[in-house]
């Protein structure tokens, strides 16, 4: 996890550029609000981090509980010039959302490595930088449904900083806007079950991936034996293309679940198709399952049965 500079004597520069893009209007919203900060790129328990740093002390760290340990913007861009930390950002409190989309960008190229990063980019439409890393970070006002999520992507309202780089992506609004609707169906999307939902989850499924598949409601056996097929790792039907399999197994246990993404991805990982070590590999900001998952979402035809 690498800074975008590195070397003290290149941080006043850093330090000019950003104030440079600062004051041709690049994030205007947020320059006025008391909230931005410093961090270093540093290795907690063998994982690199970025780290936040109150940008009025020399070293001394930020909070996102405690907004006395935030500051102005000018001071973040002061204490970015002394070359001790590696960039500046800024503390996410309502109504802003950040959505981090990780291992989706390449700087060299400036392009969207993942089409999963560039229909989230395209569907929530507004202002989107290119985070220090190889992410995507996008911006927008609004109200998550529930508490920020870290599963295939991370969402946040509150109680998180954001890295600020003002490395704009061109095609994408450049000023941050109001994205409710996008936002509640993205959360939708990608969000872990909670409270009574959970529950219902884990009755359903008996609680973990290795539970008897047949827990489905009694009228999956009756009305969808190609699903039932499916579900026993029988891929004869599909001249065992295990691509093809995959698609279609998905494509109806989301149905039968009513779209339910979480619930659908245990049940799959628990049948023979999803055991395969194929299943969770990593693709993109993904793994393998969610990313057809999210295909069938897109170009299914048929509404899912709602119960």
């Amino acid at each position: 996890m690498q800074p975008e500079h590195t070397g003290k004597e290149r941080f006043p520069a850093y330090a000019n550029a950003l104030q440079e893009r600062f004051r041709s209007g690049t994030l205007s919203q947020l320059q006025p609000l008391k909230q931005w900060v410093v961090w270093r790129g540093e290795v907690e328990s063998g994982k690199a981090k970025k780290v936040p740093y109150n940008p009025k002390y020399q070293l001394i760290h930020a909070s996102v509980k405690i907004p006395k340990s935030w500051g102005t913007l000018a001071e973040a861009l002061t204490a970015l010039e002394t070359g001790n930390y590696s960039g500046i950002g800024f503390m996410v409190t309502p109504p802003l959302v950040m959505v981090d989309l990780d291992n989706s960008f390449e700087r060299a190229t400036r392009t969207i490595t993942d089409p999963q990063a560039q229909e989230i980019v395209k569907q929530i439409n507004s202002y989107t930088e290119a985070s220090p890393g190889n992410g995507l970070h996008v911006l927008a006002y609004g109200k998550l449904p529930g508490k920020g999520i870290h599963t295939a992507i991370e969402m946040y309202g509150q109680d998180r900083f954001t890295t600020i780089t003002t490395n704009h992506l061109a095609g994408t609004p450049p000023t941050i806007e109001y994205r409710q609707e996008a936002i509640e169906a993205l959360y939708r999307q990608f969000a872990p079950l909670q409270g009574e939902q959970a529950t219902i989850q884990n009755t359903r499924v008996g609680g973990g991936r290795g539970s008897a598949l047949s827990e489905l409601p009694p009228e999956v056996a009756a009305n969808d034996p190609l699903l039932q097929q499916l579900l026993q790792g029988d891929m004869s039907p599909f001249g065992n293309d295990h691509s093809r399999a995959d698609f279609v197994l998905l494509m109806k246990l989301l149905h039968w679940t009513g779209d339910n993404v979480s619930l659908t991805r245990d049940l799959f990982l628990a049948s023979p198709l999803g055991q395969r070590a194929k299943a969770e590999r990593p693709t993109g900001i993904t793994t393998y399952v969610d990313m057809t998952i999210y295909n069938v979402l897109r170009k299914r035809r048929n509404p899912p049965q709602r119960r």
